[in-house]
């Protein structure tokens, strides 16, 4: 919930962005054609907003990586994060090696995700 509230303006913020563009004169266009409200919705005013849904997942995706404190504050400690798992490993149990390859893990994972995004 703590990162829902936190990460939540990062994503309406482009996808806002993204409504705003869109020229009011084609959803006139596709009433004026037949359409339903949501029909319109469906087939002009949501694919024309996904790039911005996009980059906003995006971002949140990226931003979500290296949570850290939130769910350390809000979990007590129970809930370990990824990011959180590599702090541990390369400062309580001091393994440099474990930590590195935690953190080619995780970009081999991201870049792999966005390359398949």
């Amino acid at each position: 919930i703590g990162m829902t509230h936190i990460m939540l303006p990062f994503l309406v913020l482009p996808l806002y962005a993204s409504m705003k563009t869109i020229d009011v004169d084609c959803l006139r266009a596709g009433m004026n054609l037949g359409a339903s409200p949501a029909a319109t919705f469906r087939q002009i005013f949501f694919p024309l907003s996904l790039p911005g849904l996009a980059s906003g997942v995006v971002i949140v995706f990226v931003l979500c990586l290296g949570f850290f404190v939130t769910p350390a504050l809000m979990g007590g400690g129970k809930v370990i994060m990824w990011a959180m798992r590599m702090e541990q490993t390369t400062s309580l149990y001091s393994n440099w090696g474990a930590g590195a390859a935690l953190g080619v893990v995780l970009l081999a994972v991201t870049l792999a995700l966005l390359g398949l995004f």
